[in-house]
């Protein structure tokens, strides 16, 4: 009698040890399992504690920038605050959807976030801009100008 999950496929119609897509579905289901490590979540779990969106920090001629990866939001949605040199961005990221969906999967991740960046050099604080277009949020300031450095002697009187 023919099995009716197809040929070379085990209990359940998963793949056999026979099949040639038994290492495509270990590989799935080790992605599955280091996501949820990585994440520290379960798939399902719809809020993590504070997360960390993706952001680069660089810095131009004369700005410093930091850009944020993080859709989904409006610009109301932020904070951004600058002292003692560090700069501070924060917000929650609501989940989007009608009901109570039952996921396959997830991997967008929701809930309150907050990143902190000591800043590498001297900017000037009354020059902070901040914009959000496209899903990423955008935070420029000036950078001062560079003082001398090496060695100096200073007159002691």
């Amino acid at each position: 009698m023919a099995d009716s999950a197809g040929a070379g496929s085990g209990p359940g119609g998963r793949p056999s040890r026979g099949s040639g897509s038994f290492t495509v579905h270990l590989a799935e289901e080790l992605e599955v399992y280091f996501n949820e490590v990585a994440h520290g979540r379960p798939v399902g779990f719809v809020a993590s504690p504070k997360w960390k969106p993706p952001t680069d920090v660089y810095e131009t001629e004369t700005e410093l920038v930091v850009h944020m990866d993080i859709a989904g939001m409006s610009s109301e949605d932020f904070t951004v605050q600058f002292a003692d040199g560090i700069l501070t961005i924060g917000g929650e990221r609501t989940t989007r959807h009608e009901g109570k969906p039952h996921y396959h999967s997830m991997e967008v991740q929701v809930g309150p976030f907050e990143r902190r960046f000591r800043l590498p050099v001297p900017v000037d604080p009354e020059s902070i801009r901040a914009s959000y277009e496209h899903g990423f949020l955008a935070v420029r300031l000036t950078k001062l100008p560079a003082r001398l450095s090496g060695p100096q002697s200073v007159r002691v009187q």
